[in-house]
């Protein structure tokens, strides 16, 4: 059996202009790489901001779809990672055991890109939902 985890692995650079941003105005640009380190995934994400600003984020975890406490945000007590059954890449952040942010990574058939589906989950039971396309670094 192939390792589901693979296909993901690598640099992608954002598609701005083939993306959809609810939450916001789109950013100028970013990037996502996703590695491997043992039995982890590390997803080091990087955006330039509508106002040229550098963000950079990075997540950490083992894709055995089991709550992982996070100490360190104060916004979220726990992240699940896991693979669903069509092969989707699927990370959780939850709060009290409720997803508050939901993001689904699929690739296309040939593993060239990659749609991110980011559903954010607010307090008045409505949702956010940006897709972002990213291509596969060259």
């Amino acid at each position: 059996m192939s390792d589901p985890i693979e296909p993901f692995l690598g640099d992608w650079i954002l598609d701005v202009d083939e993306s959809d941003f609810e939450q916001g105005d789109p950013p100028q640009g970013g990037s996502c790489g996703i590695s491997a380190d043992g039995m982890r995934i590390v997803f080091k994400m990087v955006t330039i901001d509508s106002k040229g600003e550098r963000i950079e984020a990075e997540l950490k975890g083992v894709p055995d779809g089991r709550p992982k406490k996070m100490e360190e945000s104060g916004l979220i007590d726990a992240m699940v990672l896991f693979v669903r059954d069509d092969g989707a890449l699927v990370s959780e952040a939850r709060r009290g055991g409720a997803a508050l942010m939901t993001a689904v990574r699929k690739l296309s058939n040939d593993a060239a890109t990659m749609t991110i589906t980011q559903t954010v989950h607010l307090p008045d039971d409505t949702s956010v939902v940006d897709t972002t396309i990213y291509r596969r670094a060259q």
